[in-house]
């Protein structure tokens, strides 16, 4: 089980994972889950661009900070 900002690129992973913390309050919980962030989810990084990671989760290339990316676990 490694965070997302140790996950190789291009390769299929699944969400273990994830974990609360200051960063991850109720409704950035909430708009993950709604963006498809959900346990046993596929998921894929993509690439960094700028301090963001870039993933693909269900059908949509989406990016986020690498505070959030930490918090998110898959194998």
């Amino acid at each position: 089980m490694i965070n997302l900002l140790l996950a190789p690129k291009n390769e299929p992973l699944r969400i273990v994972k994830i974990k609360g913390n200051k960063v991850l309050d109720k409704a950035l919980w909430q708009r993950l889950q709604d963006m498809g962030f959900l346990h046993d989810a596929n998921i894929s990084v993509i690439s960094e661009s700028g301090g963001n990671i870039i993933v693909k989760v269900k059908d949509s290339k989406i990016a986020i900070g690498k505070e959030i990316a930490k918090t998110i676990y898959v194998v």
